[in-house]
């Protein structure tokens, strides 16, 4: 950390069955505002690969944050209800 902010992006990818992709279109909007508002963390939904992806950003400052948002995706992956 220096001033505050992390010196390397670090990104997670999670693969979803297909099972899972309309659940979680719908709560997509609930987990991005819970991941970028407070903690300053990018994720993405790409519904044509099944993944789900987050990243630290430039004013990200809690670097433990990332493996919280990864545990995350792989909870949402194994069919946990938000």
């Amino acid at each position: 950390l220096v001033g505050g902010q992390l010196l390397e992006e670090s990104s997670f990818a999670t693969l979803f069955p297909k099972y899972r992709e309309a659940y979680l279109r719908q709560v997509w909007p609930v987990v991005t505002r819970a991941l970028e508002h407070p903690h300053k963390i990018a994720c993405e939904l790409n519904l044509v690969e099944g993944s789900m992806t987050v990243r630290t950003t430039r004013k990200t400052s809690d670097p433990y944050i990332i493996l919280k948002a990864r545990d995350l995706l792989k909870l949402l992956a194994r069919s946990l209800p938000v």
